[in-house]
């Protein structure tokens, strides 16, 4: 806790999607907001760059997740995809508002990490369990 602001994102089992690269993703991204986080509790400002970083593993995930997405007809397509696209206005709108020095502040940090905790338990998770049951190529909705 910083501030009154309660801070939880930690990997569990239930942040695992099934799918290797999504996972690989959502795991950086959980350990640049942890590493950020830590700096905050020790008294240091994470670099400016940190929130770039964090947002740019963001961007390349939603973007991946976008093409599975569409790859296996994935019926909750639009719903997801809004969501990334509300996310990503979101953030456009915290790059206005940092710090005067331009430097990730830590409630920009905690909307961060409320938003990974709940999109990945809520519909990352869907994702992975609806593309986990495509056991099979011709379970994918291609054409030739």
């Amino acid at each position: 806790m910083c501030g009154g602001l309660m801070f939880n994102t930690k990997w569990t089992p239930d942040l695992e999607t099934g799918i290797d690269d999504v996972d690989q993703c959502h795991r950086y991204i959980v350990r640049m907001i942890n590493d950020a986080y830590d700096g905050f509790v020790v008294g240091i400002n994470p670099e400016s760059y940190i929130l770039d970083e964090i947002l740019v593993c963001m961007s390349q995930c939603f973007d991946y997740e976008l093409m599975l997405m569409m790859e296996t007809c994935y019926p909750n397509f639009l719903a997801h995809r809004d969501e990334h696209e509300l996310f990503r206005q979101r953030m456009i709108d915290v790059h206005s508002r940092r710090n005067k020095e331009g430097n990730l502040t830590i409630d920009l940090l905690v909307i961060l990490d409320h938003w990974v905790n709940r999109h990945i338990r809520e519909c990352d998770a869907k994702l992975g369990a609806y593309v986990g049951e495509l056991s099979a190529p011709e379970g994918m909705c291609r054409t030739a």
